[in-house]
């Protein structure tokens, strides 16, 4: 909080010269546990160098995850069953990714900047291989199918976002982003961009960061799969057999 007010002053005392944007979190880091159904968070920030910011300019912001790798399988028919197909490997894509806006992005930056600055989830290169060869499917019209349906599980997961609310300006060139985290967001370091425009034109950019992290019995075991998986792989094995032992001996009684 001390941060916040020093960050809010130093703003409003800073004098005007060219259009700049700045931010700052409340709260950087987000902690996880077994009860965690999401978190609200708020992105503080000022625009300077700008007369009625609330009416002259646009504010895009992209909150980007750690890079996570994803498997899509089509359901194949056979017969009378339904079947998942061979695997489709996504390596390295976003395992988070949040647009928020202050009106429709197409209204606001021409599409040469949309796709240089990956204002919104189409624009990502999301490559598609096979699971076994680690090689490109047969044709770009499958990989484009394969591609399509990963976003849009990714948006009904509400892993993928893009908004035109939470974007608030308030008195002066103070204004607030009101960032909504699904219950179902990945742990690691997230890139928090925000970007300025006007008229079609970038006028500024900033950035910062955001931490989502385990915390108490869910961080010892989330460390342990990660740090050591043989040992993490035969504890499972381990338990899953004592536990179908105990099962069976219940039963038998």
């Amino acid at each position: 909080m001390r941060a916040l007010i020093a960050f809010m002053f130093l703003v409003i005392g800073a004098p005007l010269h060219a259009a700049e944007i700045d931010i700052a979190f409340t709260d950087d880091r987000v902690e996880v546990d077994t009860g965690f159904s999401g978190a609200r968070l708020t992105l503080f920030g000022a625009v300077t160098g700008v007369d009625n910011p609330a009416e002259s300019v646009d504010i895009v912001s992209v909150i980007r995850g750690p890079a996570a790798r994803f498997e899509i399988r089509k359901m194949e028919k056979s017969n009378l069953i339904w079947t998942p197909g061979k695997a489709r490997v996504i390596n390295s894509a976003p395992a988070l990714y949040h647009t928020y806006a202050t009106r429709n992005i197409n209204d606001i930056a021409p599409l040469p900047l949309q796709s240089d600055f990956r204002l919104d989830a189409d624009f990502l290169n999301i490559a598609v291989s096979d699971s076994a060869t680690a090689a490109a499917p047969e044709n770009a019209k499958t990989a484009e199918l394969y591609r399509n349906a990963f976003l849009t599980e990714a948006h009904e997961t509400g892993l993928y976002r893009a908004r035109t609310t939470g974007i608030e300006f308030k008195k002066g060139a103070l204004f607030t982003i009101t960032v909504d985290l699904p219950a179902n967001t990945p742990v690691g370091e997230y890139g928090v961009s925000v970007f300025l425009f006007r008229d079609g034109v970038l006028l500024d950019a900033d950035q910062t960061t955001l931490a989502v992290n385990k915390v108490g019995a869910e961080r010892r075991i989330y460390e342990f799969a990660h740090n050591r998986p043989v040992s993490y792989g035969l504890v499972c094995v381990a338990i899953a057999l004592l536990a179908g032992w105990l099962a069976a001996l219940a039963f038998r009684k």
